[in-house]
């Protein structure tokens, strides 16, 4: 897994890609800033192991996650729809328990 931190033409933000280049996950909204949005990618990754994840149902029919502080804020979003409810908690599992060494802020 890897970091992203990069102004992609909307405002900087995070994505963290998987082994195979794959988007696996991203903030969910944009920065002002390049070194705020890396800062945010480095809190997620000493977060991810501990935060809540919840998983939804999304507008278009397919399934999401996001993690989510106590305190209700989300702290990054799936980069992919899931076409069952159990794809999307398998995908967090993998994120918990593999971000923490993920190249990257």
């Amino acid at each position: 897994m890897k970091f992203q931190v990069e102004d992609r033409g909307n405002g900087p933000s995070w994505w963290l890609h998987g082994p195979d280049d794959e988007l696996l996950a991203w903030a969910g909204r944009y920065f002002a800033t390049l070194a705020f949005a890396a800062r945010e990618a480095a809190v997620f990754k000493s977060a991810a192991s501990v935060v809540d994840y919840e998983v939804y149902r999304q507008p278009d029919g397919g399934w999401g996650w996001r993690a989510v502080e106590p305190v209700g804020y989300c702290m990054a979003s799936s980069a992919a729809d899931f076409a069952h409810p159990g794809q999307a908690r398998r995908a967090t599992r993998s994120i918990r328990k593999h971000v923490s060494g993920a190249a990257g802020p």
